[in-house]
């Protein structure tokens, strides 16, 4: 990382400013765990509501991801950034001073829609501004700080979670941490690619030299990017939509790994990890938040992994490892809680109004008593592992991708479409994680979860290229020249490791340089990462 620092300190900074986004992101999103061990009590809460109250915020969300697409591509990277900024402001001081219910939903739902113009601006304003080398990493920070966000929020919790009224103090933090990259977003430049779609081309050569260091550079990289958006002028809605367009394989591989994330649980089970871990006999207040600190932490150790690996291992080996972990820990605290499945656990039957705080703190306290201090144990390590696992590999590749195949010109609202989508099921699956709870038990939640972590296993092998090492240009020409069907085919086959790998090329080939053609007689495990470096640059696509 050092010697990204050295090279590009422009990219790098904006980078950092833009990613610090996601600590809002994250906190907004885990604050809310702890604030309704307060809130439940403190406005004699239902199930229900605590659903309405957790959801509501990922509602925003899908409403801002059905028009933030138009409002990115419209307004820019850096000026949706700022909005957000101003939203989660509003949202964290309406919530710190709430006394209704009802302004707790007003406040969430504005905080949702800041989110989910965050999850599509932030990282593609990253990905424009990086050079191919380090795009990964920094693409990352925005996972990383996610992450961060969550630990800070899961800390907050457990130092006001004996607070009187300490859920306002929660929410209200996160308005401090708005204003701060607020300030700071008014220092960093608009991307290349966005001022080019705005015909600004001697503002975005001047922005490219500054971010690349070379006069040189500069004029032949925006001489690539300004053949690439000719190439894709005019391009809208419908041709996300279009077969003709070659948008469709992309699709595919947005909502395949969105709907894969979501259905593997864990950004639901961070929304009510301390009643979850109250149901794995984590009895008190104090001793759940206290747990749910080590998965942040774990989650935040895990994304910083990722950041320095995406750029050497390639974005499908991470995905598939982080998803054959989810599934094992997930089946480790199905056994382990095997005593659950299929038993109602009463969390939410009969439980309202003043009642609502004693029958909870009755039922978990029967649940610890059923539970020996190693199963507890055994199943927390087995949490935390699934939480790094996530974010070893969903959590930050997914959005790293999304970010990198779509076309500049539509690339705001593919992925705000894709980002609706996100929310719905996010929605989905939180609205009714406790009712399901249940009805199955948590063992069976976790049976759940852990199948469609099997299933996201083979959709990641069948369908999803690899695309460490290209630049974006290169990436496009890569998808406009892949389909469904024969991407089936070739995993069929099993010849060649081709469930790991893709090749592409489209320059013509330097002296020393082996044609792609002729690969299909090698060994994939013949070539080393040196060799492959060393003679096929970009034409090759490694994993």
């Amino acid at each position: 990382m050092a010697v990204v620092v050295k090279s590009n300190y422009l990219s790098v900074r904006a980078s950092l400013v833009a990613a610090s986004g996601g600590i809002l992101f994250g906190y907004d999103m885990g604050i809310i765990s702890g604030a309704l061990l307060q809130l439940r009590t403190r406005f004699n809460m239902t199930c229900l509501q605590e659903e309405l109250l957790v959801s509501c915020v990922l509602f925003g969300a899908l409403l801002s991801s059905l028009l933030g697409g138009s409002v990115i591509d419209w307004i820019g990277r850096k000026l949706t950034m700022i909005v957000n900024c101003v939203l989660f402001i509003i949202g964290a001081l309406i919530l710190s001073i709430a006394y209704s219910f009802t302004s707790l939903i007003i406040g969430r739902v504005l905080l949702g829609l800041a989110v989910g113009l965050s999850a599509v601006a932030e990282c593609a304003y990253i990905s424009e501004i990086a050079s191919p080398e380090h795009r990964g990493k920094l693409v990352s920070l925005n996972e990383v700080a996610i992450a961060v966000g969550f630990l800070l929020a899961y800390l907050v919790n457990y130092l006001c979670i004996s607070v009187n009224n300490g859920w306002r103090i929660m929410f209200g933090l996160s308005g401090l941490l708005a204003l701060f990259q607020c300030v700071a977003l008014f220092f960093v430049p608009k991307t290349p690619r966005f001022l080019l779609v705005k015909d600004a081309r001697d503002e975005a050569l001047t922005v490219l030299a500054k971010l690349r260091g070379s006069q040189a550079v500069a004029k032949a990289e925006l001489s690539r990017i300004q053949n690439n958006i000719s190439a894709e002028k005019g391009l809208g809605w419908r041709n996300i939509f279009s077969l003709k367009s070659g948008m469709h394989y992309r699709l595919i591989i947005g909502l395949g790994l969105v709907v894969a994330q979501q259905f593997s649980g864990l950004p639901s089970v961070l929304y009510y990890s301390p009643q979850l871990l109250q149901q794995m006999g984590f009895e008190s207040n104090e001793s759940a938040t206290l747990a749910s600190i080590g998965a942040g932490a774990t989650k935040a150790v895990a994304v910083v992994a990722s950041l320095l690996l995406v750029d050497k291992v390639g974005r499908k080996k991470l995905l598939v490892t982080g998803c054959i972990v989810m599934a094992i820990s997930l089946f480790v605290m199905a056994q382990l809680n095997m005593n659950s499945l299929f038993t109602a656990s009463a969390r939410c039957q009969n439980i309202s109004g003043d009642a609502t705080g004693e029958s909870l703190h009755r039922n978990s306290s029967q649940i610890s008593q059923s539970y020996s201090t190693p199963s507890k144990i055994a199943s927390l390590i087995s949490m935390l592992c699934y939480a790094a696992a996530y974010s070893l590999g969903y959590g930050p590749v997914t959005w790293l991708l999304l970010s990198e195949i779509f076309p500049s010109a539509v690339k705001g609202r593919a992925v705000a479409f894709i980002g609706a989508i996100n929310w719905s099921i996010n929605t989905l699956v939180s609205f009714t994680l406790l009712d399901y709870l249940d009805s199955v038990g948590i063992s069976g939640v976790f049976i759940t979860y852990g199948v469609a972590c099997l299933l996201g296993i083979l959709f990641i092998l069948l369908i999803v290229p690899e695309t460490r090492g290209q630049n974006l240009e290169e990436i496009n020409h890569l998808l406009n020249t892949m389909s469904l069907v024969t991407e089936i085919k070739k995993c069929a086959g099993l010849s060649c490791c081709q469930g790991l790998q893709r090749s592409t090329s489209y320059r013509p080939l330097v002296s020393g340089e082996i044609p792609l053609d002729s690969l299909t007689t090698l060994n994939c495990e013949s070539i080393s990462s040196d060799t492959a470096d060393e003679h096929y640059p970009d034409e090759i696509v490694k994993t």
